[in-house]
């Protein structure tokens, strides 16, 4: 006999004693290691399993037994698990873990405990709570999830054997807003529906080229550059403008003017007068330019939602302002 399996006495009362007796004259030797460097976990892990099960100590025993029999498929260990679920109020779980046991004692030419593994999943089957996940109408890419674990959509609308609690239902789909919903199921004989509704579809954000609805996008940054740029040209040319004014005002009495004609003038006044019609021109420029900044600037601050091109020009005499929106 097995030294790791002797029964302890349960703290359940909805146990008998027979359990205990029984199981622990199933355990025999374990199965062959596939690792020799896992032996000494397995051990560990089942012997802290079996010294939290004799405290009381069942919620926190379960895991160790879990992560003994992950390192090693054990037939002693997966019913020792079994027993645990079940004591913890695991109904789904035990029955599925003495499903298992009853598996594997039966490739393992070992009948006794096949047969202690198939009566005690056949006792508990009559109290397994269970649910069913159904699917209103599934959109293309369907994707379900129950506590996290992809559903396949083989099983909707099977009622399959759960465990007690609050269990987390989600589904989604591309182009779809994700659902979530929450279904609480009785430790036993409860039995459970889920229906998953049509799924919205969500929100679409229209995207123009490159260009944001955002106020601060690269447009609006554009827009302010361009009017700031066109007030900078626009001063300028009033500078120049007066400029221009001065000089021709000291052509007429520098140098212009000569024998009372206006246009007649020397060469002092003809320089000035030369540079007055200069500094105009440029002063003409300037304003005309800055003015089509500043306007292409206003154009773009409130057409960036929707226009697809604007142009903004001067044409030396007008100014020019097209587009399509």
């Amino acid at each position: 006999m097995n030294p790791h399996m002797r029964p302890r006495p349960s703290r359940r009362t909805f146990h008998s004693a027979a359990f205990g007796l029984a199981l622990a004259a199933l355990v025999t030797p374990a199965l062959p290691a596939r690792a020799q460097d896992n032996a000494a976990a397995v051990e560990a892990l089942f012997s802290a399993g079996k010294k939290l099960m004799a405290d009381g100590k069942v919620a926190e025993a379960c895991p160790k037994f879990l992560a003994s029999y992950n390192l090693e498929h054990r037939i002693g260990t997966v019913l020792n698990l079994a027993d645990c679920y079940e004591k913890n109020g695991q109904l789904a779980s035990a029955w599925a873990r003495f499903v298992e046991a009853r598996t594997l004692a039966q490739r393992a030419s070992q009948p006794e405990r096949a047969t202690f593994a198939g009566d005690h999943a056949k006792a508990l089957e009559p109290r397994l709570s269970t649910l069913s996940v159904t699917v209103t109408a599934p959109p293309p890419g369907l994707k379900v999830t129950q506590d996290g674990v992809a559903v396949d959509a083989g099983a909707f609308g099977v009622a399959v054997a759960i465990d007690g609690g609050k269990h987390d239902v989600s589904a989604s789909a591309p182009g779809m807003r994700t659902w979530t919903g929450q279904v609480t199921v009785q430790t036993s004989g409860d039995h459970q529906t889920l229906a998953i509704p049509a799924l919205e579809a969500a929100p679409v954000v229209a995207v123009a080229g490159t260009e944001h609805a955002s106020p601060t996008s690269t447009r609006t940054y554009a827009a302010i550059g361009l009017a700031g740029a066109g007030v900078v040209a626009g001063g300028l040319g009033v500078v120049f403008g007066i400029v221009a004014i001065t000089k021709n005002h000291d052509s007429n009495t520098g140098g212009c003017g000569v024998n009372g004609v206006a246009d007649d003038c020397n060469a002092a006044g003809l320089a000035l007068r030369n540079a007055a019609v200069s500094d105009g021109t440029l002063s003409t420029v300037l304003i005309g330019v800055g003015a089509a900044a500043v306007v292409g600037g206003a154009v773009l601050w409130l057409t960036g939602r929707s226009a697809s091109s604007t142009t903004v020009g001067f044409d030396g005499r007008s100014l020019v302002v097209g587009g399509t929106f």
